[in-house]
């Protein structure tokens, strides 16, 4: 004898591949709105960056020195804040690397006083500025 009331089967299967193919596109569609948000450094993608050292960066010609320049940091935060600085020379790539301390709201100057060959910068030479907690800062001497 045939079952009066067969299940119905494909009409089950239909649904579960309907309610799985929504499911996708609507995850596809959640990282596509992510990621074309971009981040904050410029690029797409979704940005896990950190934010930006709370610090300007200027630069000055030297006293006596010729026309050599020094690099200006100007803290823009609340409390000490330890960085790790590492100057590249343009000319011979000689990497010099030193800890210093920007006190709230202080100032550092990096030039011939901090560096072991008493070299200020000149046009090509690169400063980065590093603490764990913020994006490096990187910046070449203009002139």
């Amino acid at each position: 004898m045939e079952n009066p009331n067969p299940s119905p089967k494909a009409p089950l299967n239909y649904t579960l591949i309907v309610i799985v193919a929504l499911a996708l596109l609507a995850g596809l569609s959640a990282v596509y709105i992510l990621s074309s948000r971009g981040g904050s450094q410029g690029g797409g993608g979704i940005s896990l960056s950190k934010p930006a050292l709370p610090l300007a960066l200027t630069w000055r010609e030297t006293l006596g020195f010729g026309k050599t320049q020094v690099a200006v940091i100007h803290g823009k935060n609340d409390v000490p804040l330890g960085l790790i600085i590492e100057v590249t020379r343009s000319v011979d790539g000689k990497v010099m690397r030193m800890q210093a301390t920007l006190e709230p709201k202080g100032l550092l100057e990096i030039g011939s006083l901090q560096c072991s060959d008493n070299n200020n910068f000149v046009p090509g030479d690169r400063i980065s500025i590093r603490n764990n907690n913020y994006a490096t800062y990187d910046e070449t001497c203009p002139r």
